[in-house]
């Protein structure tokens, strides 16, 4: 059996331009991005009578078992990772429905923006699941808490990029702060 070498093959460097930054900035789009609520879409339709919004919403409830069950896994750490996989899925079912090219660091780090917005005003879901660290009642509180609180707020991750997607938007140009208002609310709305 012979041993053979790899040969190392010499490296071509690119060479960057420099770029006059004022003639960039020149160039660059001044107006911002429209607000959630400013877009001109029908968005006051019934889901029924938009087909593409109709079937976003059946994917959004497929998708509520699956997290309320991830919540159900009984070690701390896996149950959360367990639902951020299904709201990331949740994620890419919609961009697909929508023809929007899905980001998937893009919609992991607004996935846990999102949800982050929830620790903050009740820290329910996280005391859920360390909760679970303590033998016996630990275990049951945290499976009392946080299957309702996965569902809930996969089903509010799902309301926000349907209508963030039904106004044309993208994983780029969504800005959490603007819609943290109606996560909350459609969280409060969701079912349980």
């Amino acid at each position: 059996m012979a041993i053979t070498r790899s040969v190392k093959k010499p490296r071509t460097r690119t060479v960057v331009e420099p770029v006059d930054a004022e003639a960039f900035i020149a160039a660059a789009d001044p107006s911002p991005p429209a607000p959630l609520a400013s877009v001109s879409v029908d968005l006051e339709r019934p889901v029924s009578e938009r087909p593409r919004a109709a079937k976003a919403m059946e994917s959004i409830r497929r998708h509520m078992p699956w997290a309320a069950g991830a919540g159900l896994v009984p070690l701390p750490g896996v149950d959360l990772a367990g639902i951020a996989v299904v709201q990331l899925h949740l994620m890419a079912d919609l961009a697909d429905q929508y023809d929007v090219p899905f980001k998937r660091d893009a919609a992991k780090s607004l996935a846990a923006t999102l949800m982050a917005t929830l620790l903050e005003h009740g820290a329910a879901g996280g005391i859920g699941s360390l909760a679970k660290m303590v033998p016996g009642v630990g275990t049951l509180l945290g499976l009392a808490v946080l299957p309702g609180l996965a569902a809930a707020g996969t089903y509010a991750l799902g309301r926000v990029f349907l209508m963030h997607f039904e106004s044309g938007g993208t994983f780029l140009d969504f800005d959490p702060a603007k819609a943290e208002a109606y996560f909350r609310a459609e969280f409060d709305k969701a079912p349980r």
